[in-house]
């Protein structure tokens, strides 16, 4: 398989399950894993897919993102009360997450608590909650449930979301909410990788822009399926579906 169809197929699992609550950063490790590519090193690349999915979340929130820049200054503050947990977080446990990228086990285990977290939120009863009038320490609180989502195979949206419904939020907001905390998780998680300066020249610039492009629309696809999927109470079919990856990353670790 040459390395611009591989970098395709990275580039389609960082965009679908960046959005879809089963963890980007649990199926990259294991698709690399797959590929023989170092979960903890080509930069990037990574940076590059990064940013696709960046793109594509500022398009699905162009509307939102536009009314806090303008009119909904309370919903700004919100978002950054939200995202001061990741930040801290981050930093300081940014080279604990590239160990446990490389430890299949972890990624494992840690898809099967996303899939523990995802049958928890199916069972939350619809809110009412705008995430414009939502409390500053709820707030808070879902932004430490994202934080949790450094560790690969925790799903950030679906951690966010299960938060976001515990809060009270109805279920669109909670979802919309989830991909307004995305844009700057995403730019955060970018520059990490961007600043570690372990650049290598493994992956050509061909194939880290063809996964750049699909990083970008697969992103769009799964925001949208996303929204309905959770307006629908269809997570139990994710729940199953972390905890048979996380299975198969922990059997597949084994035999390595």
């Amino acid at each position: 398989m040459g390395l611009v169809l591989e970098a395709v197929l990275l580039g389609l699992l960082q965009g679908l399950t960046e959005f879809l609550p089963i963890s980007s950063s649990g199926h990259v490790a294991i698709g690399m894993h797959l590929l023989g590519w170092d979960p903890g090193g080509n930069l990037g690349f990574l940076v590059a897919v990064h940013l696709g999915s960046l793109g594509a979340v500022l398009v699905f929130t162009f509307r939102e993102i536009r009314a806090m820049l303008t009119n909904r200054p309370r919903l700004l503050l919100v978002v950054v009360v939200a995202t001061v947990p990741l930040a801290v977080v981050g930093l300081m446990a940014k080279d604990l997450v590239e160990e446990l990228s490389r430890n299949l086990y972890a990624v494992g285990g840690f898809l099967i608590l996303t899939g523990g977290l995802l049958s928890y939120a199916r069972t939350r009863d619809q809110g009412k909650e705008t995430s414009e009038r939502l409390s500053f320490g709820k707030a808070f609180l879902v932004g430490l449930a994202q934080a949790l989502a450094i560790l690969p195979g925790v799903s950030r949206s679906g951690s966010t979301l299960a938060a976001g419904l515990t809060a009270g939020l109805e279920r669109e907001q909670a979802v919309r909410f989830a991909f307004l905390l995305a844009a700057p998780a995403i730019a955060g998680a970018g520059l990490l990788l961007a600043l570690k300066g372990e650049w290598d020249e493994q992956v050509p610039l061909a194939a880290t822009l063809s996964g750049t492009v699909i990083s970008f629309v697969a992103s769009l696809v799964a925001m949208k399926v996303m929204v309905s999927v959770v307006a629908r109470r269809r997570l139990g079919w994710f729940a199953c579906y972390c905890v048979a990856v996380g299975i198969f990353a922990i059997v597949l670790g084994v035999t390595r």
